[in-house]
This record gives structure tokens, sequence and C-alpha cells, in this order.
């Protein structure tokens, strides 16, 4: 038993206030929204007043108070009543952890609509809901975020191609919070979500697991799950750094893929396009075509797996690389007509890197150029017509590898 000592109550109120809503007011307009009351300066102030009282143990909390008040300071109507001597703590307050397991929408909603925007930080493991999420395998929740536009992972904006590809949220903090007395004072930045959305590519390559594994191709394409930031940053640069293909390496993911449904291997073995920002006289930007950049560990993968998708994987490989010698050879010649290069300068010209299988080449006088990568593997099948084409593949690329060294 314990005697109810309403100015103990008050200031246990008063301190779970602080901790959960920073100020009586924030607390006020909560409390109306729960008890559905219309939310206007005058009830806030009515309710304001009244709470005032019962901080200061003048009042009494009311019966009717008790289920509001539990549910927004998380606690028992027992604790509530005993100062928080007495009474199991609740185990119902929504957390990063919690919310990321759950396949409620409702609870999705209120947890991501929450004034103080728990969702915006890591909790005390260091963790943001995001990677519970990841974590947890919930699918459900992630696509719910992106379908939303919550969350993003493509800004649709080739400037902001670097770590990521312009991931963000639209869940942002209140800037200003008011205290008591009309005073606001301004809140510091620290959106962790926000921070990790936008430095850690990590986070997409996770997601591309889980679409993959639910033949999700419309999330895949929003994804942009064939292509890595750094060649929007570094691939118009022909005769710069070329992009770090190893660096972003994620065996996972690649997996992942390996084993998923034809229609998602046949999206990873397009060859896709990305924009350049050279433009030629015509006004036309250049462009140039890639293949999946682990597009030779998703093949050996494939012989490993016996997939029945590997004959047609092998054959579209077999035509990029046949495209790229070609289109190579073209680019070279016409060169030497132009008189970009004489005799075999142009060899200079020619690059090629096996981080990622990048090969590329530029006429400077006419602009044009190429860069893109090739695929060969190093596995072999015990189906000789697979063999034939693993052949054919691996000569393709073994004839622009060399030919640098003579055409």
């Amino acid at each position: 038993m314990f005697n109810i000592n309403n100015k103990e109550i008050g200031a246990f109120v008063s301190r779970l206030i602080e901790e959960n809503f920073g100020s009586a007011r924030e607390f006020c307009r909560a409390y109306l929204k729960e008890n559905n009351t219309e939310v206007t300066p005058d009830t806030i102030q009515n309710l304001a007043n009244r709470l005032s009282q019962i901080k200061k143990g003048a009042k009494a909390i009311q019966i009717y108070d008790l289920p509001i008040f539990s549910k927004l300071l998380d606690v028992s109507y027992e604790q509530i009543l005993s100062a928080g001597k007495s009474g199991v703590p609740k185990n119902s307050r929504m957390t990063n952890y919690t919310i990321a397991q759950s396949h409620n929408i409702k609870e999705w909603t209120t947890y991501i609509e929450r004034d103080d925007k728990p969702i915006l930080n890591p909790d005390e493991f260091g963790k943001t809901v995001l990677e519970y999420a990841i974590e947890f395998g919930n699918y459900d929740f992630l696509k719910f975020l992106i379908d939303k536009n919550y969350i993003w992972f493509d800004s649709r904006k080739d400037n902001d191609y670097v770590m990521t590809f312009g991931a963000g949220t639209s869940i942002h903090r209140i800037k200003f919070e008011e205290r008591d007395g009309g005073v606001f004072i301004r809140k510091p930045p620290m959106d962790d979500l926000q921070y990790k959305l936008a430095t850690e590519d990590q986070l997409r390559m996770h997601l591309i697991s889980f679409a993959a594994d639910h033949k999700d191709i419309n999330m895949l394409k929003k994804l942009r799950a064939r292509e890595l930031p750094e060649l929007y940053y570094k691939a118009h640069y022909l005769s710069c750094t070329h992009p770090d293909f190893n660096a972003h390496y994620n065996k996972a993911m690649v997996s992942h893929i390996a084993k998923s449904h034809d229609k998602v291997l046949d999206y990873f073995t397009d060859r896709f396009e990305i924009r350049d920002r050279i433009e030629y006289k015509d006004g036309s930007k250049r462009k140039h075509t890639f293949i999946f950049p682990y597009i030779s560990q998703l093949l050996n993968m494939l012989i490993e797996n016996n997939s029945p998708f590997l004959k047609t994987a092998l054959e579209k490989a077999i035509e990029h690389n046949e495209a790229t010698e070609k289109e190579l050879n073209l680019l070279i010649n016409q060169s030497i007509d132009n008189g970009c290069y004489y005799g075999d300068n142009w060899k200079n010209e020619v690059d090629f890197n096996k981080n990622g299988n990048i090969v590329s080449f530029r006429d400077t006088l006419s602009v044009t150029g190429i860069i893109t990568n090739i695929a060969n593997v190093t596995k072999k099948s015990n189906n000789s017509k697979i063999n034939q084409l693993i052949k054919k593949l691996n000569d393709s690329y073994n004839r622009i590898v060399q030919i640098k060294r003579g055409k």
C-alpha cells in the first residue's frame, strides 16, 4: 500500500513531462489530441493552467486523466499514484527496436508523426529504426517508408550522386520548441537517420537484397540497384580516376541476386546508360553504357548454383563484351582518321583497370569516348555447352584487354 501525496505526484509527473516532451505545452497538445479535443490556444491554456496546479500539488490528478497520462508518459497508473515508488514499469513504449519489428501501419504512422521525432535518432545502442528493420528483415515497413516518401534512396539529381544517390528523409524535427511562458528555443540538428541515409550506401545495398528476395522490380529501379553513385561523378572524366568497384562490393547482396527469380536476374544482366556532363555540338549529352558492376562475380555464382538462368546471363554478357569491343575499335579508328592521334599514340588513351574490369578511351578532338565495364568468369561448368559460352565470353574479354598492345 502507499499514500496518495499530491505534491510528490506533481513532482513525479513534472519530471516525466520534461523528459518526454520538453515543455508542458507540448504535453498539453499531445493530451488534447489523445483525448480527441480540438487543439486551440484556449484549450491548450486551460489545460496548461490545470496541469500547473497538478505539478505544484495544489490539485489532484483526476481519474479520467490516468489513461492519457499513463500512455503519454509511458508509466502505469500505480506508478503515477505512488509517484514512482510502486508499480511495474510498462513495456509498451514505442522505440526504434519495437517499431522495426511491427507490421502495424497505424503504429508506424504514430511513431513517425510524434512531435519529438524519436525515429530520427539512434537508441541507447546507437541503432536507427532502419538498421533494426534491416536486422529483422521487415521489408513491409521499409517498403512503407519508401512508398510514402518518408525516405528515399534516389533524389533524381545527378549532382547529389557522391556517397549515395542523394538519399534522404522527409521526416523533420520541429526546429523551434515552445517552453513555458511562450519562450521559443531552437533545437540542435541531431538527426542521425538523415546522416546515415546521406553517408552510408550500405543501407541501400541491404534493401536491394530484400527487394531481390521479394522479386520487387519496381523497388530495385527506385534503388538504382544496378548502379553505383561513383559512376556519376567519376565515369564522365574519361582520363581520371575510375570508379572503385571493389570498395563497394557486397558479397551478401550479390549472393541474394544470384539466388533470385529469373526476372530479377534479367534486370541485373541488362545493360544500362548513365548520363555525362559533356555536351556534343547538337546539345545532346554524352552517355555511357554499363553492365552491373559485379557481373563477373554474379556469373561465377550462377555457375556454382547451376542456375537455370545461366545460359541467358552468359549470352547477355557476351553481347555486351562484343558490343564494347566493336565500339572501342570504331572510336580508335575514327580518332586516327580525324588526325587526333598518329601512329600508336592512341594507345596512351586506352586504359584498362582490373578493379571492376573497366575499359576506357577518349578522342580529345571530337570529345568522344567510351568508358564501361566488361565481364569474365573464373568458374567452369559440368555442361559442355555452358563451357563453350564461358570460353566465348572470356575470349572477348581478353581481346579487349589486349587492344592496347596492338589492334
